[in-house]
């Protein structure tokens, strides 16, 4: 996916909000999707690489927490 269309997913919906013509619309909709779930896709990524990186510290957080 381009980088600039999963940066300016805000400018999509800018457009869609805007769009009268269905055929058009349909279209910025799906990539706004696109953009979107590849946003997601970097985040959850992240958090798991996050995660697997400090397994001992969760341990130790549901130690204290008493889990």
């Amino acid at each position: 996916m381009d980088e600039d269309r999963a940066e300016d997913w805000r400018e999509l919906c800018k457009k869609a909000a805007n769009e009268l013509d269905p055929a058009k619309l349909m279209a910025l909709i799906a990539e706004l999707t696109r953009a979107l779930d590849e946003r997601d896709k970097k985040r959850n990524s992240a958090q798991e690489k996050a995660e697997d990186e400090a397994p001992g510290e969760r341990s130790l957080l549901r130690l204290l927490s008493g889990g």
